[in-house]
């Protein structure tokens, strides 16, 4: 019902801009001011579909000629053309709009194969001369000079609707040599990407200057809705020139704040519903390697969907953890399911798409997994020069087995009487 509302609304405003551009007497010259045909504007007859560029008035002969005819599409839009309206001479060289051309409904109707774009205006030229013959009324005064007219939909008003959702990492205390934030928005982004709208300020409320690397090349997901917002690791890795000068941008024991700006611009050129602030403590640094021997799994039961829950014993990169763990059985065949991040990223639940089966399966973690502070399976993010010489570790998959727990007898084990 509201949805209907809507598209009554829309048409008649459609109505309101077309009739009072007429009136004006600006939008339309040469045959409709003698009498001829006009040309309209027409709404679109039902939600979804497109509002249509109508030629009225024309004779039903006319239209009886140009519904025998088999025109080109070059000869449909040498004789009604739209073009994006602009000066008239940047007119003539514009390409025309594709789409249709039909006579129905007692006029001669172009249908754009995409919907007109509200609030943009659309110059239209309709061409009496390439007419097929008529029988009656050739010379017609109207027949003599092309009649044009500007027509264009009401522009829509819009409000702000995308917000920052969340950032990870997530928890209240992050470490000292963090390296990346992910910045998670509620709709697709622009192209612009965040050096202008992202601050770090420190519990003073004074901006940490060059904490973040000035970058925004490959700073987005596939879809806009993620960002990426990295530290210089130049600062952040010991050693290294910028660091010894100016240490970490995070300092252990103090507290800061990251703030995205409401300006920054969603995929429709609107700013954000407001900025968004989050507060963290800064602990010690984290320079452990991963070691998947340490994490828990808490196996399921056999003939469930219950999840596979691994708990990692510290946080893990949100993002990451989203492809670098995946459960197999034996021979390498994945097992299809969804995976999900929980805990303050500490977790990780596999949901099955069927039920777990009695039997040896195995949970992979990939190389490129790290933790919040780059630091990978058996590869801490702090290396030294021999030790970066010599590799710093495996950087192969490591994979752990696990079985599916009994929790009634099978129908086996009921007839040998051994459960227990």
């Amino acid at each position: 019902m509201a949805a209907a509302v809507a598209f009554r609304a829309a048409a008649a405003a459609l109505a309101v801009v077309v009739g009072g551009a007429a009136c004006g007497g600006a939008s339309a010259t040469g045959a409709a001011a003698a009498g001829g045909p006009r040309i309209v504007l027409s709404a679109a007859q039902q939600p979804g579909s497109s509002a249509t560029v109508d030629v009225v008035g024309l004779p039903a002969a006319d239209l009886a000629a140009l519904g025998a005819a088999a025109l080109t599409a070059e000869q449909w839009q040498a004789l009604l053309r739209v073009t994006v309206a602009g000066g008239a001479a940047e007119a003539a060289g514009r390409p025309a709009v594709l789409g249709g051309y039909a006579v129905a409904a007692g006029v001669l109707r172009f249908t754009p194969r995409y919907p007109f774009d509200p609030g943009r205006l659309y110059r239209v030229v309709f061409a009496p001369g390439r007419l097929p013959a008529a029988a009656a009324g050739a010379h017609a005064p109207w027949r003599r000079r092309p009649l044009t007219a500007t027509v264009g939909l009401p522009a829509v008003e819009r409000a702000p609707a995308t917000r920052v959702e969340r950032i990870y990492p997530s928890g209240a205390e992050l470490p000292e040599n963090q390296l990346r934030f992910y910045v998670h928005f509620s709709a697709p982004m622009g192209l612009t990407g965040g050096a202008g709208y992202v601050r770090l300020l420190d519990e003073a409320g004074r901006l940490v200057e060059d904490a973040f690397l000035p970058l925004d090349l490959a700073m987005w997901n596939a879809d806009r809705t993620r960002y990426t917002l990295l530290f210089d690791p130049g600062r952040v890795k010991r050693g290294i020139l910028p660091n010894a000068q100016r240490g970490r941008p995070l300092v252990a024991g103090r507290r800061y704040m990251l703030v995205v700006d409401g300006a920054w611009s969603d995929a429709a050129g609107l700013p954000l519903v407001e900025s968004y602030s989050r507060s963290f403590a800064v602990g010690p640094p984290d320079e452990r390697a991963i070691d998947p021997a340490a994490w828990r799994i808490g196996a399921p039961a056999v003939d469930t969907r219950d999840p596979l829950v691994v708990a990692f014993g510290r946080p893990l990169d949100h993002a990451l953890l989203q492809r670098t763990l995946l459960v197999s059985v034996p021979g390498g065949a994945r097992v299809p399911g969804a995976g999900a991040v929980r805990a303050g990223e500490t977790e990780w639940a596999f949901t099955p798409r069927r039920p777990w089966a009695d039997g040896e399966y195995g949970l992979t973690a990939l190389p490129a997994l790290e933790d919040p502070a780059g630091n990978r399976v058996g590869r801490p993010f702090e290396l030294g020069v021999s030790e970066a010489a010599g590799g710093g570790g495996p950087a192969a998959s490591t994979r752990l087995p696990f079985r599916p727990t009994r929790t009634v007898p099978s129908p086996a084990e009921r007839a040998g009487g051994d459960w227990r």
